[in-house]
């Protein structure tokens, strides 16, 4: 179920790609939401329309990241879950910045791979640290039932 989760997510990331996603198209429905939101000028929703996107492409990153690393780290330490999982979401960075490079209305950018590793390595890290939290509670509260065998 959740290699499947993985999956998906990998998908949609890969579709918000596509050329149906680009600023212009996002723009037409972001702005207008921005100026009823926050009555702010057209330059500022337009600084603000661009943020967004950009929170979301560290957003979709960080969740595709975690994805991976739930599906991987039963069967691996959480170390090694996280470096395939950064390499999973590294690999689907580059090929979404590559395909865009080649549709017109989008373009590609190298920034965008930083912003989108960056939400990569904060939610791995969260995740490592959670992960180790766990195994070190687990181990100073063994569970009882070697004692009740031995009773």
């Amino acid at each position: 179920m959740r290699l499947a989760r993985s999956l998906a997510w990998t998908g949609f990331v890969l579709f918000f790609g596509s050329m149906y996603f680009g600023a212009e198209h996002t723009g037409t429905f972001l702005l207008p939401a921005l100026h009823v939101l926050a009555p702010v000028t057209g330059l500022h929703a337009h600084e603000l329309h661009a943020l967004l996107r950009k929170a979301a492409h560290f957003t979709e990153f960080a969740v595709l990241a975690v994805l991976w690393f739930q599906a991987l780290a039963g069967r691996r330490r959480a170390l090694a879950a996280s470096w395939i999982a950064l390499a999973i979401c590294l690999a689907c960075a580059v090929a979404d910045e590559a395909h865009q490079s080649r549709l017109p209305n989008r373009t590609a950018s190298a920034r965008d791979v930083v912003i989108d590793a960056s939400g990569a390595v904060v939610a791995l890290s969260v995740m490592c640290r959670r992960w180790q939290r766990r195994d070190a509670h687990a181990r100073s509260f063994p569970s009882p039932l070697p004692y009740a065998e031995a009773a």
